[in-house]
């Protein structure tokens, strides 16, 4: 008896402590992040993108250690969280559509209407009539807010999206370190 009232009583410390912990993970952060916040945590500018995200006041790609980072800046944390999450559910957006003889050499994946294509990968020579992107690149699958940033994050190729949610979790963690100092 004593001996199951231990384990209860340890499965109870555990259980809080996870809460607690998981709580912690998930509160947003109410931080005004600068370009210049950017290149602490080594993320390089490389260009830009051709859809204009509202309210947003810059709005850059670029890479981390080999991995492509879009970053898209809002004045508030408040409008980052409104227009934020409708951009990066946007760019993120795949759609399962039914293969087509006109699509057969595709993935079978296909991207939302509002995905900004910066590039194709897979093209053949057939592909370039069809006007679609067998792949379009980059590939940003996950997305986060953490105060007045969207940051998006394309996988790395030995990645699925929960390991690629992890470590765009680690980059925040990273990047509010960074601005504390």
């Amino acid at each position: 008896m004593f001996s199951q009232i231990k384990s209860l009583h340890i499965y109870l410390i555990l259980l809080v402590g996870t809460l607690i912990f998981s709580c912690e993970n998930d509160q947003k952060s109410d931080y005004i992040y600068l370009e210049g916040d950017l290149s602490s945590i080594g993320w390089k500018n490389k260009g830009g993108f051709e859809t204009n995200f509202p309210e947003s006041n810059f709005a850059r790609w670029g890479y981390i250690k080999g991995r492509e980072v879009a970053i898209i800046l809002y004045d508030t944390p408040e409008a980052a969280n409104n227009f934020g999450q409708i951009a990066g559910e946007e760019q993120t957006e795949i759609i399962e559509q039914a293969k087509t003889d006109s699509d057969s050499g595709d993935s079978g994946s296909f991207y939302g209407p509002k995905v900004e294509k910066t590039g194709c990968r897979g093209f053949s020579g057939a592909a370039l009539f069809r006007g679609e992107c067998p792949r379009r690149e980059p590939l940003y699958t996950v997305f986060k807010i953490d105060g007045n940033a969207l940051v998006m994050f394309e996988p790395l190729r030995s990645e699925d999206n929960e390991l690629a949610a992890q470590r765009l979790q680690e980059l925040l963690i990273l990047l509010n370190e960074n601005y504390k100092e």
